[in-house]
């Protein structure tokens, strides 16, 4: 079997990927995933024959990168063992030759807090004094929907119809109808409240008739969370994204199918997000 070099099979790799793309397989943040693991095998073996990468030479470029980006290290580590896969598949390098699959995996920590309501109180009144009119809008938006950021911005006033708001996930496709009578108790509020305080036209969150990025969301929340006096006590303070979590836990409370609402396809991905994180306890109700 002659020997390629791992540049040369990227370039074929890299067809396979843009397939994947083109059916709908991978979505676009997915792709850039895979794009930058592509980028990071070049910069290590780009003129290396694919069979002569070892699980140490994997191990140790995963081991640097983990230093750095735990969470990304992780995934680079599935990405390249996808590479090898592909190339056993395509005759390139002999079955069962996959040393990215065997490598060691790095360890990963999750140190953000959990937001508890009475930090989302508090950030929410903040808010008031120190954000621009739309952030406290954002902030609801976020709570009464339990989307991603990236959701949020996205969202337009032409995606309320027949008495629901319409979300395409952005970061896994997946569709769901939230109607408006939506309610969350604990605040008192419904999700057609929050949406007639949005703006009339266009995206639902946007300042002087411009959508409003995540970027700027997370910027206004720490400082915020700051102003607030919300700190971490283990760890690094809760992140706007946090309050995806905090939705979840105050609907599953109200007995509401949560898994939906986030638009999980497993209960097991909804069950992460009820987790507390050792912050504050359990209460047994009786």
């Amino acid at each position: 079997m002659e020997k390629i070099l791992l540049v040369e099979w990227l370039l074929t790799y890299e067809k396979i990927l843009q397939r994947r793309i083109d059916s709908g397989l991978i979505k676009p943040k997915t792709a850039c995933d895979y794009r930058r693991m592509i980028w990071f095998c070049v910069n290590h073996w780009a003129r290396v024959p694919l069979v002569d990468i070892s699980v140490a030479d994997i191990t140790s470029a995963i081991m640097d990168k983990a230093e750095l980006a735990p969470f990304s290290a992780r995934r680079l580590r599935i990405n390249i063992s996808d590479v090898f896969l592909e190339a056993q598949r395509a005759g390139c390098i002999p079955l069962g030759h996959n040393p990215a699959l065997v490598s060691k995996k790095p360890v990963t920590f999750v140190t953000t807090e959990r937001l508890t309501f009475d930090e989302w109180l508090r950030i929410f009144r903040a808010a008031k004094y120190v954000a621009p009119g739309y952030f406290q809008v954002a902030l609801l938006l976020a709570l009464v929907t339990g989307q991603r950021s990236s959701d949020l911005c996205r969202m337009e006033r032409g995606d309320i119809k027949s008495g629901y708001l319409h979300i395409k996930q952005f970061k896994t496709g997946e569709r769901i109808a939230l109607p408006l009578g939506l309610s969350l108790h604990v605040i008192g509020t419904t999700l057609d409240e929050v949406l007639s305080i949005c703006e009339a036209s266009g995206p639902l969150l946007q300042s002087r008739g411009r959508r409003i990025n995540t970027w700027t969301l997370s910027r206004w929340f720490r400082l915020c969370r700051e102003q607030a006096g919300v700190h971490a006590t283990d760890g690094t303070p809760p992140t706007f994204r946090e309050q995806r979590s905090l939705s979840e836990r105050l609907y599953r409370a109200q007995g509401l199918d949560t898994q939906t609402l986030l638009g999980h396809k497993s209960r097991k991905m909804t069950d992460s997000y009820n987790d507390i994180r050792g912050k504050g306890y359990r209460v047994l109700s009786i």
